[in-house]
Parts: C-alpha cells; structure tokens; sequence
C-alpha cells in the first residue's frame, strides 16, 4: 500500500500519494527540417521540434537543501520549474540533468494556490535520457514556505524532439519519437484523413507520404502553430517505503 500524507491544515484537506507517477505535459511547435518535399530513409530523421513545458514557474527564493529521508539538492531562486501533473495538481520541478552522477532533484507543489510552495518532493529517476521525465515523485513532505510566480510557455525550458522514420510494417511507415536522447516506447503510424486520404495525420501534424523503395518522400501540408503532447511514465514501480 502506497503512503498517504494528510496536509490538514491547507485549504483542500485532502489526503495525497506520497509517492506517485506523473504526467507531463508539454508543447510542441512546428517541425523542422520539411521546408520542402524530401526522401527519408530507415533510421534517419523526419524533422525536429522544439518543445516546452505546457506549465512553468519561477522561484522568487531559494528552495532550501532537504537532508532526510533523501538529501535534496538547494534549487536556487530564479529557477525555472516545469509542470509534472500528479493527483489533484501539479508538482513543480527543476530540469533534470540526465548526464549527472546524481538526478535525484527536489520538486515543489502549492496546495492551496497561494502562490507559495508548501510542499515537497523527491524524484525517482529510471535513467531515462530527458531533462522533463521525473518518472516518480516521492517522500512527499512540508517544506520551508517558497514563493513563486507562473511564467508563459515561451519563457520556459525548452528541449528538442526528434521523429525518426522506423520502418514500413505491412505497407505502411511507422515512425519513432525522441524527447532529448530517449526514445519513446510508443511507435506512431500516419493516420489518413476521411476526407483526404492521400494526405496522413502524424502526431498533429498533416504529410503526404509516398513510398521511395524502402524509403519514403515527406510533404508536409499543415501545421498548427502549438501541439500539445503528453508523456506518461510505465513499468514503474513506486517505492513502497519513503
């Protein structure tokens, strides 16, 4: 049974997870690399995209040091934080360097949406190569009180995603998603248009896609100006002791 953590004094009462798997949610502009029609092949690139966090804050003040049950590094005032969605809110947490010793970093949450941070977090990272995957928060607990304020999308961290082409499966291309150096699990195919077929829906994005051997040529048609794209963690365990 997963621990639960009573914050009775703030405003919602409500009883959370001290430990839980979150969601993020993150913005997608337009690709780059299909200014014009090209042939792909297996393995290589179909474009690149910039991509930000949909929610972001900036500490006003530091986010002091947390030495049990975890050490938690300090998180310096002016950081900037992304959104991590978990039950009944958001956990705020800075940018995962994935190359580090240590990913373990501090993550913040305001239960009573006063504008300052009450509560706290451990990440649980699985190695994954991203800088926005906390994969688990945990050892949820008080916090010294930190203020902050929201910041738009266009001010906030941003990462690179990549679609890479895989392969032709019974005809039809099936493509792979980067987020920094991690590949998503999920393959994607491009869905046709009921009212266009010979153009494809991929990831939001609207291609026609004709087959060039075991290759492929790419036209893009359309796309929207922001995508919204949300990256859920599985096969992860949560800690049973915080």
């Amino acid at each position: 049974m997963i621990a639960t953590l009573a914050f009775s004094a703030m405003a919602s009462a409500q009883r959370v997870p001290r430990a839980e798997n979150g969601r993020v949610e993150l913005l997608a502009y337009p690709p780059q690399g299909l200014e014009s029609p090209r042939v792909v092949n297996r393995g290589e690139t179909v474009w690149v995209e910039p991509i930000r966090p949909r929610y972001a804050v900036r500490l006003l003040e530091d986010g002091q040091p947390r030495v049990r049950p975890q050490r938690g590094a300090l998180v310096p005032a002016g950081s900037l934080l992304f959104g991590l969605r978990v039950t009944g809110g958001y956990a705020y947490c800075p940018r995962i360097d994935y190359n580090a010793p240590v990913t373990r970093v501090q993550c913040f949450r305001d239960f009573n949406d006063d504008g300052v941070f009450d509560g706290g977090y451990l990440t649980r990272h699985s190695r994954t190569n991203t800088q926005f995957l906390a994969n688990i928060v945990h050892a949820l607990d008080r916090v010294v009180p930190i203020p902050y304020e929201a910041v738009e999308p266009s001010q906030a961290l941003e990462a690179t995603s990549q679609i890479v082409f895989d392969r032709m499966r019974n005809g039809e291309p099936s493509f792979t998603k980067y987020l920094d150096d991690e590949r998503m699990d999920t393959r994607f195919t491009c869905e046709p248009l009921s009212d266009q077929p010979e153009l494809c829906n991929l990831l939001g994005v609207t291609l026609r896609i004709e087959p060039v051997g075991d290759a492929i040529r790419i036209t893009l048609i359309d796309s929207p100006e922001i995508r919204q794209l949300n990256v859920v963690m599985t096969n992860t365990a949560l800690p049973t002791r915080n």
